[in-house]
């Protein structure tokens, strides 16, 4: 029999419990049906359950500071960090792909939430304005799902996800650096030097130095020891061999501190704490459908677009490589539903937009999981840990919460990786920069995520349009030697090797190219075609108007070495009819075969026409 640590067997788990305990073939999945869709929860889980459970609290302990600054970062309460890491946790492990992605608030959403609310500041409550886009993101990223999209995320390159998630770092320490240094936002200078200035990451950094006069000693001490002594925990850590939750421990121990010297109510400039913006009481999450507001729903499209792919980015990537590191399979589409399932369930207990947190991911990891039980048990855990002991988490100072964030956050401005993809190739150095200075010049972090993934397609684009042209020439022993094409190159006939990929963008130059050898006196053209690609309609009407052009000055363009794919699609763009199928010479498994085919009927018509 299954051990059952949490009375799973009782209630809406029972009967999945009962038929992997009772199954003797080994465990069994549960399956959970979304629509026609079935994902696999439990995996494993007769005799690891005691690694799975030792896991879950190691990364509960993780999630509770993180969930609660990623919260204030985002607008919101504290507690609603931890009620959108309880729920997103659940659900995502319930209906996702992954066996160990850990799901709840991370920083990069938490930073595009409040982006996005900074640009409605007195327009309604900003909290149900929040709830009502995640519960957009969710439905958007479910449809992406069904829809079967998750192989349209690896068009997003690695130096867009690099600059955006180093930008997304600075931004987290720009903004909680008033709360480290006790300045209230509303004392925050306006302007700078007699000029009002944008709301952006460094134009806010300038503003935050230049208030620093109006800050808390006192927060700024709690916050410079915070640093020091998560810093201080994780140089112990590799020392002791053993996993220490540094954030949790270094909140626990300061709380403590300020709460003993009384420091929250205390002398003329008291801490700032928790519960000075919202009590967090000890209650179960409450299902409310979020209020719909058509007119906000039409403003915040493109926000949750941006949001729900960059969510869905992150979670598949981190899957990625948590399912290599395990051996395991991955489905990116699985994923995308659990991310809309994370999203809709936290938008009906009043939460925020969440994804895969690569920090409790490799925790979870690390700490012996063996399946995806750990991460519903960190759920429920987490729970647990908030119904007993939710008042005590009211002490917590803001500079503390703001510090924990300030160290991960600048943890995110990975400079190995970032010093590696400037030193691999020019356009990925272009595309870095450009996203990376987006983010802390844009005043919406959307358009610094579209401006990279923009820049990355445009350089794509212009890689891929180089195709290469070789000029073909017969050898004494009939092989082809190659050489540069140049310019005005001529001949009677002329063999040509078309090399690379066949779209839209390098139409225009091929056609341009070919007539140019045509006008220098080429009376025959053979183009071999075997070492060509995807062969789109654009370039095959290029083609078709450059042997148009040859045909109107009884000159001859001939194809040779012509695969059945790209044959197929000159069939159906009407070439072969045009052309005539004898100047089209498809590909042969005999070396040269066709190409030496299509040489001696170049050089006939050539003859022919010179005799003419």
């Amino acid at each position: 029999m299954v051990p059952d640590p949490l009375g799973l067997s009782e209630g809406p788990w029972g009967a999945c419990w009962s038929g992997m305990a009772e199954t003797s073939e080994g465990p069994r999945r549960c399956t959970m049906v979304l629509g026609s869709r079935v994902s696999h929860v439990p995996r494993g889980l007769a005799a690891p359950w005691r690694r799975d459970l030792i896991a879950g609290l190691t990364v509960a302990l993780f999630t509770i500071p993180q969930a609660m600054a990623y919260a204030l970062v985002a607008g919101f309460p504290p507690s609603a960090g931890i009620v959108t890491a309880m729920v997103a946790s659940i659900l995502g492990a319930a209906f996702g792909s992954s066996e160990f992605l850990v799901n709840g608030p991370t920083n990069a959403l938490a930073v595009m939430l409040a982006a996005t609310l900074a640009l409605y500041p007195a327009q309604g409550d900003p909290v149900a304005r929040i709830v009502l886009l995640t519960l957009m993101i969710g439905l958007l990223q479910l449809a992406a799902g069904v829809f079967r999209l998750g192989r349209l995320t690896r068009f997003v390159s690695e130096p867009v996800l690099a600059g955006f998630t180093a930008g997304a770092g600075i931004y987290i320490a720009v903004n909680q650096l008033p709360a480290v240094l006790g300045i209230e936002r509303a004392a925050l200078l306006t302007d700078l030097w007699g000029w009002v200035v944008p709301h952006n990451c460094l134009c806010d950094l300038l503003r935050t130095l230049a208030s620093a006069g109006r800050g808390n000693l006192l927060a700024a001490s709690m916050g410079v020891a915070t640093l020091l002594l998560v810093r201080g925990l994780q140089w112990v850590e590799p020392r002791l061999r053993r996993r220490i939750p540094a954030p949790f421990v270094a909140v626990v121990l300061l709380t403590a501190l300020a709460y003993l010297f009384d420091w929250g109510d205390a002398g003329s400039e008291p801490l700032k704490r928790v519960c000075d913006i919202q009590p967090i009481a000890r209650a179960l999450p409450r299902l409310a459908l979020p209020v719909i507001e058509p007119a906000q729903m039409a403003e915040m499209v493109s926000a949750a677009l941006t949001i729900g792919l960059l969510g869905a980015l992150e979670a598949i990537a981190i899957g990625k490589v948590l399912a290599a590191r395990a051996g395991h399979p991955f489905d990116a589409n699985q994923q995308l539903l659990g991310e809309g399932m994370c999203n809709v369930g936290a938008a009906l207990v009043g939460g925020f937009a969440s994804s895969g947190s690569f920090t409790r991911s490799a925790v979870n990891f690390e700490s012996g999981a063996a399946s995806r039980w750990s991460v519903i048990y960190s759920g429920l855990l987490l729970l647990a840990i908030v119904l007993a002991f939710a008042p005590a988490a009211g002490y917590i100072p803001l500079a503390v919460l703001g510090a924990t964030l300030i160290h991960i956050g600048l943890k995110l401005v990975n400079v190995g990786r970032l010093r590696w993809l400037m030193q691999t190739t020019v356009s990925d150095r272009v595309v870095l920069l450009v996203t990376l200075g987006g983010v802390l010049v844009a005043t919406h972090l959307e358009y610094a995520l579209f401006l990279g993934i923009g820049v990355a397609i445009i350089q794509a684009l212009r890689r891929a349009e180089g195709f290469k042209l070789v000029l073909l020439e017969e050898g004494p022993h009939g092989n082809l030697d190659e050489h540069p094409l140049a310019t005005a190159t001529c001949g009677p006939v002329v063999a040509i090797d078309l090399q690379g990929e066949l779209f839209f963008a390098g139409a225009e130059e091929l056609e341009q190219r070919l007539k140019t050898i045509f006008d220098h006196g080429t009376r025959a053209i053979v183009l071999r075609l075997s070492h060509a690609y995807n062969l789109d309609a654009t370039c095959a009407a290029a083609i078709a108007q450059v042997a148009r052009a040859a045909r109107a000055q009884h000159k001859h363009l001939i194809l040779a070495g012509v695969k059945p794919g790209m044959y197929g699609t000159l069939e159906r763009a009407g070439l072969v009819r045009e052309m005539g199928p004898e100047t089209i010479f498809r590909h042969e498994p005999l070396l040269l075969s066709a190409m030496t085919k299509a040489l001696a009927h170049a050089h006939a018509l050539a003859g022919g026409e010179r005799e003419r």
